[in-house]
C-alpha cells in the first residue's frame, strides 16, 4: 500500500492545499470576517503574515514532493508545524474562548492540518524503514 509514488501524491495535494488556501483567503482578507460573521481584526497584517506562512508551507511540501528522499528535516518541520497549529487554536479555545464562528471557520482547516502532519510522520517512518532495508 504504502510507496513513493502514494507519498508523492499526497504531498503534492497537502501543497495544493497550502496554495488554494492562502490565495483564496488573501483575496476575501477584507470581506471574510462579515461572511463568518466576526468583527474585522483591527490589524490584518497579522492576516497576511499567517498567509505568508501557509504559502511558504506549500512551497516547501511542493519541494518534498519533487524529492521525497532528500528533505527529512523539512518533512519533520511540517510534521511539528501542523501540529503546532492545532495545539495553539485548542490552547486558544481552552483560554481565551474565541467566538463559535470563528473556531467554526477554523477547525476544519485544523482538522485537514492535523491529518496532514500525521500522514508525513507516517512518511518519515515509511521512509525511515526503506532506509534501513
Amino acid at each position: 500500500m504504502e510507496s513513493d509514488k502514494l507519498y508523492k501524491i499526497l504531498f503534492t495535494i497537502g501543497s495544493g492545499w497550502n496554495f488554494v488556501m492562502s490565495v483564496a483567503v488573501f483575496f476575501l482578507v477584507g470581506s471574510l470576517p462579515g461572511i463568518i460573521g466576526i468583527e474585522p481584526p483591527r490589524y490584518p497584517i497579522f492576516i497576511y503574515f499567517n498567509l505568508m506562512s501557509i504559502f511558504f508551507f506549500g512551497c516547501i511540501q511542493w519541494i518534498i514532493a519533487r524529492d521525497l528522499h532528500g528533505h527529512r528535516s523539512f518533512i519533520k518541520m511540517l510534521v511539528w508545524a501542523k501540529l503546532a497549529m492545532a495545539a495553539v487554536l485548542l490552547f486558544s479555545v481552552l483560554r481565551d474562548a474565541p467566538s463559535k464562528e470563528l473556531v467554526g471557520f477554523l477547525a476544519p482547516g485544523v482538522v485537514v492540518d492535523v491529518i496532514f502532519g500525521l500522514i508525513f510522520w507516517r512518511f518519515l517512518v515509511f521512509s525511515g524503514r526503506k532506509a534501513v532495508a
